[in-house]
């Protein structure tokens, strides 16, 4: 990741408080009905819908006008953007957020939550971005591009003096900044209903109970298809949350592909949990079925384990070419068994190290032990042997800076947000721990030795 930056939340339905690091990794941990999905969905809706909320015209706060003027003088001769720089445009997109939270809020949810505030806070970057403003003739047939660390803006003599052109310049330059890598670009191909569909590149959200929405996804999306149809305003009521909308909307246009960036990946999956593929019939509504290895019948989902639906949107959209830029992962050990678990923690480990960025919740201890081994791993002094050994890969090791986890406490009726510091050995989950605890304790009180038999 390019960019490093946090999630700033106050009273947010039940959530106090909590500040978010980004990181390619992240686990959120803690209570059920602690608000770890609504942090979760909050930060999809930043990803994918925050470049829906720049104002239509040219802004008239003092912020803005500084990046106006900025922007004014580095035309015709480019510009680097440090954290120093950014922070302008940082300022701004906060600016942004605190005049339209309510309305993002309701978009993602669906319906109306209390948010107190929201921002992004403590940006920084690997490297600066440079800004390249290239000179055309005509702006016709040209766009906005991006390079490594830098982005190339056509202009003409005549635009550069236009006020709704810089503005342009100046969206495309704070999304980039902020959202480089994780999510679609600011301005991603036109597509028909563009309103309502998934934007190119947008961030894959895996909701909970999957299973449900594999086994009943047809008659969702056929009634998401008739609105479409009736051209339903795109804020008509929904029964689901944005994420999960556009989660159903993707299952529409998976395309297999061996070329996929990722589809070894779902193959290390399939062979090492399923022990089966899965695969699509194509159609207006794609139909979904997996086979067994070494049979040719072809299952349909229904007639399958809780293991293979829950696993199979995974599955699919790494197989697929698809494209997205980052993974919510809600549950992720949902219907697996211990082992199991600890194969698809390092199946998404892969993901990571591929860079592609994971954030899941879980409740899973075995889980989160699993990223901590494979974080000792990395830092080992014998990690050639170890991995020999135990059958592991070098894109299995997982770098500590890499990783990021929260704890979700509920004080009473509300939830605080805080990290969880690594020690040597990881990340300490003081709750998994404290049951666990509890658990033995109650195990050894209630045994019955020799002493608690019956006098004979």
């Amino acid at each position: 990741m390019k960019q490093t930056w946090a999630l700033k939340v106050e009273r947010f339905g039940k959530i106090k408080q909590g500040e978010i690091d980004i990181a390619p990794l992240m686990l959120f941990v803690g209570d059920n009905n602690s608000g770890k999905s609504y942090i979760m969905s909050l930060l999809w809706g930043v990803l994918s819908e925050g470049r829906k909320l720049f104002p239509k015209d040219p802004p008239a706060t003092s912020i803005y006008k500084e990046i106006d003027q900025f922007l004014e003088s580095a035309i015709d001769r480019g510009c680097l953007i440090g954290d120093q720089e950014a922070q302008l445009f940082v300022t701004w997109f906060n600016d942004v957020l605190r005049t339209k939270k309510s309305e993002f809020v309701k978009t993602i949810f669906r319906r109306k939550i209390p948010i107190g505030s929201l921002s992004i806070e403590r940006y920084g970057r690997s490297k600066p971005l440079r800004v390249i403003f290239e000179k055309k003739d005509s702006l016709q047939g040209t766009r906005f591009s991006t390079g490594k660390d830098y982005i190339r803006i056509p202009y003409t003599d005549r635009s550069k003096g236009q006020v709704t052109e810089r503005y342009r310049m100046a969206q495309y330059i704070t999304w980039n900044l902020l959202m480089d890598g994780l999510t679609s670009p600011l301005y991603p191909p036109a597509r028909r209903n563009s309103i309502q569909e998934r934007a190119i590149g947008e961030a894959l959200y895996l909701p909970a109970s999957r299973t449900g929405f594999m086994l009943s996804y047809k008659a969702l999306v056929q009634e998401m298809m008739e609105r479409m149809i009736r051209e339903e305003r795109e804020d008509a009521p929904l029964e689901f949350t944005l994420p999960v909308y556009r989660f159903l909307q993707a299952l529409l246009r998976l395309e297999e592909s061996g070329q996929s960036k990722y589809a070894d990946i779902g193959r290390f999956i399939e062979m090492q949990i399923t022990n089966g593929t899965m695969n699509q019939e194509k159609g207006p509504i794609p139909s979904f079925y997996y086979c067994p290895q070494g049979k040719s019948e072809r299952l349909p989902l229904y007639v399958t384990s809780s293991l293979v639906t829950e696993l199979s949107p995974l599955i699919l959209f790494l197989k697929s070419k698809t494209t997205y830029r980052s993974l919510f992962f809600e549950e992720a050990e949902a219907h697996l068994h211990p082992r199991v678990q600890r194969i698809l923690a390092t199946a998404l480990v892969k993901l990571v190290n591929r860079g592609m960025p994971v954030w899941l919740t879980t409740h899973s201890d075995i889980l989160f032990q699993q990223v901590n081994n494979l974080i000792k791993l990395h830092q080992h002094p014998n990690r050639e042997q170890l991995m020999e050994k135990y059958g592991y890969l070098e894109e299995d090791a997982l770098e500590p800076k890499k990783v990021k986890a929260y704890q979700f406490r509920l004080q009473g009726q509300e939830t605080v947000i805080t990290p969880i510091i690594p020690t040597e050995n990881g990340f300490p989950a003081e709750t998994f721990n404290k049951v666990i605890l509890e658990l033995n304790d109650e195990t050894y009180a209630f045994q019955i030795g020799e002493e608690d038999g019956e006098d004979g």
